[in-house]
């Protein structure tokens, strides 16, 4: 018995940091296609006036395809280094996000008083649509900031995993 229990201690074997990275990427594609099987990405790029929600997208694209590529280095230094310029990227994503928020506010506060006649009721219609518009860029942006940034960190997360068993 004791013997049985020496072997399963040795037994155990290490998952590839790089495909647990693919199951990482894959799950958040796949999260990212339900939203696009919904249309939410039509939704969010008609509201959205700044179009930033589509740099924000680059961002995560173009990060996690470097962070999939940095699980392959094997020197411990160069993957830390890496990951600092990833956990940029995902706080770059958040900042997008924020700016966006703040672009949003501007648009809605700037276009909705704009020639505003508050005798006339379809100049008032006009001016609270132009502000609903302008609200819904603030928060996408803000949610697709959020979302991204939260897919490059789990991605980071195990990017440490995978140095911590350098050497």
């Amino acid at each position: 018995m004791k013997s049985q229990n020496k072997t399963n201690k040795t037994s155990t074997s290490k998952v590839d940091p790089v495909l647990t990275w693919y199951f990482i990427f894959c799950c958040q594609g796949l999260i990212i296609s339900i939203g696009i099987y919904f249309n939410v990405h039509r939704l969010i790029w008609i509201n959205d006036s700044t179009k930033l929600t589509a740099l924000i997208a680059a961002v995560w694209l173009v990060g996690s395809l470097f962070i999939g590529h940095w699980h392959t280095l094997t020197d411990r230094r160069r993957v830390e280094q890496f990951a600092r310029i990833g956990w940029y990227l995902a706080e770059t994503c958040m900042a997008l996000g924020m700016l966006g928020t703040v672009a949003g506010f501007l648009l809605m506060l700037h276009g909705a008083f704009t020639n505003l006649d508050v005798t006339n009721t379809a100049s008032l219609q006009a001016a609270i649509s132009s502000m609903a518009l302008n609200m819904s860029t603030a928060l996408y942006t803000t949610l697709i900031g959020l979302i991204a940034s939260i897919f490059l960190k789990s991605q980071l997360v195990n990017l440490e995993n995978h140095s911590n068993g350098l050497s």
